[in-house]
């Protein structure tokens, strides 16, 4: 944990009101929630293995309770009630403290890591459904970034699905995908290689994926012949909307905003469709994320589909100050 004193502590509340005023020009409304929820909130849409960096303990009923390492669940429980009363669309904004079980020096792991607390700013828009919707939120979130003056920010892009679609589709065991997923989690490249290789995997599958660019729809690789036909059916079905929203960004003149990566990975597993992180010099970690998740609604008896995405403030913040955010006490830091 670190404390904030005041120069840096207005620093970080002047770059969350800048936030949630931008949000709020765009017509999503500030909600707030608890620091804490039950696990088995927490824990809808998520693997089993999601729970094990949470802050968590027994209430006096010997519930399970843990620290919210991340918005959107708490906001899914706060909308069902609303969507499951003929509500249509939410469009919310926050600006909360998390929380993660970590063994990072959070100095360090505000900048290269998953620190231990750290502020989150974004949005949720539920209701929104298909392309059309996803890059209207990259467009969102870009907007965001000029807003607060993020210099050289790049966005990188992909499906949730497809990167395990590929392996699986290989004929790779369900542990050994999932080893190799989490080494993409990691951005360990190297590990991704020599697991590779372990598994008697000939095929450069790093170099298939750096291949496969959406802005050109025939660029994905035509296995249909030698691999497991679902699975390879289940990643084509992802490449076709990723295609539909590279589509999407040309008519808005964004292509050249957004690159996709199907190496990109992420280890929140209510992800089902496009999702995406945005880096900028400075800082070894995503100064913002997001993704849609269209089954998280239905976890809580209201299917509804959803978009969103949060700004990582305290890396933000080492950007704009050029890290001077992350050493001493901010006395005399400007941003």
């Amino acid at each position: 944990m670190r404390d904030l004193y005041p120069q840096h502590a207005r620093m970080r509340r002047k770059v969350e009101n800048q936030l949630l005023e931008f949000f709020a020009e765009q017509a999503f409304d500030m909600v707030s929630s608890g620091a804490f929820e039950y696990v088995e909130t927490l824990s809808r849409g998520r693997v089993a293995e999601g729970s094990a960096r949470f802050v968590q303990w027994f209430d006096t009923d010997g519930k399970a309770v843990a620290l919210r390492p991340d918005m959107t669940p708490s906001i899914a429980r706060m909308a069902a009630p609303l969507l499951a009363n003929g509500r249509q669309e939410i469009r919310w904004c926050y600006a909360e403290r998390v929380y993660h079980r970590t063994t990072d020096p959070a100095s360090l792991s505000w900048a290269s890591g998953r620190a231990a607390e750290s502020t989150q700013v974004g949005v949720e828009w539920i209701g929104a459904a298909g392309t059309e919707a996803d890059a209207a939120l990259l467009q969102l979130c870009q907007n965001g970034l000029d807003r607060l003056g993020v210099p050289d920010w790049h966005m990188v892009a992909s499906h949730a699905n497809i990167a395990q679609a590929l392996l699986t589709s290989l004929g790779i065991a369900p542990a050994d995908v999932q080893s190799l997923l989490d080494t993409l989690t990691r951005g360990d490249y190297v590990a991704f290689q020599d697991e590779t290789e372990r598994m008697g995997i000939k095929l450069d599958v790093l170099q298939v994926f750096a291949r496969c660019n959406p802005y050109e729809p025939s660029s994905f690789p035509d296995w249909s012949a030698e691999v497991d036909s679902a699975s390879f059916s289940a990643a084509k079905q992802a490449w076709r909307e990723l295609t539909a929203v590279a589509h999407a960004l040309q008519a808005k003149g964004l292509a050249h905003r957004v690159s996709f990566d199907l190496a990109l990975h992420r280890d929140v597993s209510y992800y089902t469709g496009l999702v995406f992180e945005v880096y900028s010099p400075g800082v070894g970690a995503p100064v913002a994320v997001g993704g849609r998740y269209d089954d998280l609604l239905a976890q809580f008896g209201a299917p509804a589909p959803a978009i969103g995405f949060t700004f990582e403030v305290e890396r933000v913040l080492a950007v704009l100050t050029e890290g001077a955010w992350l050493h001493g006490d901010g006395e005399g830091s400007t941003c």
